[in-house]
């Protein structure tokens, strides 16, 4: 039914609310997921890699998997090593503390300085290979309804996890693969937007936001409090992981394995935001990689996805 009233805000775009232009780089990986196990010398690595533009989205479920993995090649209380503290590694550590494993958490970067921290993360499977096989497809499915399973058990205010209206104009392209998992309703067909805005309407749908830096900082305090530890390091050589004390070894390094593990599937898609001064909104706006979330500490507004551009500086000319 057509309405002419503004239940939500517009949002303040104008040059006084800028913040910062930043860029990520997600990490891609042709055939999907690299969920597995393999041998460096004697030790056990659990590959945990390859989630592309959608790691908040499905950190839980692969987390699982992987935990899975690591239950065949260690026994409970023995030392495991996460390689990487992005959100993948953050949530594969907590399971495995939660299993009974000790953990090291071993990365270069601190939690706040990955690519995880950067983005407005909205719980859909988007910028990722579902898989070249139908084994692939069912697995990535099962770790759709586990990842939203732990999201739907998570303390929403701690972890920052809000459920939103998402609104994308006529012209979006909508990808049915996105809802027909189970894990998200289809979206409805609407007559206007319920705020100012000169595209023409098309639907709604409604997902979780997760307010990354909480998030972030929530999974953190989660691994400390369960007993992990967190070390500064960066690993240039697979000789550097077989002096590792740790026997089984979780890799989430993200683009990182394509260099040091000789992945050459692993790919970046660059993405440039810009953030904006906070501004309570109440909802999202979607149209494929161009986007506009309220996160609780700035509105982000994206965005694009180049494919196989490993600049991680923001572009000017796109920011402007």
């Amino acid at each position: 039914m057509k309405t002419s009233i503004h239940r939500y805000p517009t949002p303040n775009l104008s040059d006084d609310q800028f913040l910062r232009a930043v860029c990520g780089l997600r990490p891609c990986r042709h055939g999907g997921l690299r969920l597995d196990r393999e041998q460096l010398g004697s030790k056990s690595i659990i590959h945990n890699y390859g989630h592309g533009g959608c790691g908040v989205t499905i950190s839980f479920g692969t987390a699982d998997l992987a935990a899975n993995l690591v239950d065949q090649a260690a026994q409970n209380g023995d030392s495991v090593a996460v390689l990487g503290a992005g959100v993948v590694g953050l949530t594969t550590a907590r399971e495995l503390l939660n299993r009974g494993y000790r953990v090291t958490i071993y990365a270069d970067k601190s939690v706040h300085e990955t690519t995880s921290s950067l983005a407005g993360a909205l719980w859909l499977p988007v910028g990722i290979d579902f898989g070249d096989t139908p084994a692939k497809i069912q697995r990535m499915l099962e770790v759709l309804k586990q990842s939203q399973a732990v999201f739907c058990s998570l303390d929403s205010q701690r972890y920052g996890i809000e459920k939103i209206p998402i609104y994308e104009p006529e012209q979006s392209a909508t990808e049915a693969h996105l809802f027909e998992n189970g894990t998200i309703d289809p979206p409805t067909p609407i007559d206007s937007f319920p705020f100012q805005c000169q595209a023409k309407p098309g639907r709604m749908f409604q997902t979780q936001f997760i307010h990354n830096n909480r998030f972030l900082s929530a999974l953190q305090e989660d691994a400390l409090a369960l007993g992990g530890e967190i070390c500064q390091r960066k690993f240039t050589t697979q000789d550097q992981l077989i002096g590792l004390n740790e026997q089984v070894l979780v890799n989430c390094m993200a683009l990182g394995s394509r260099a040091l593990f000789g992945d050459k599937q692993v790919y970046a898609a660059r993405g440039v935001l810009v953030h904006m001064k906070p501004q309570d909104l109440g909802y999202g706006i979607h149209d494929g990689f161009k986007y506009m979330f309220p996160r609780n500490d700035a509105l982000i507004l994206g965005g694009c996805f180049h494919e196989y551009d490993w600049d991680d500086q923001p572009d000017q000319a796109m920011v402007d």
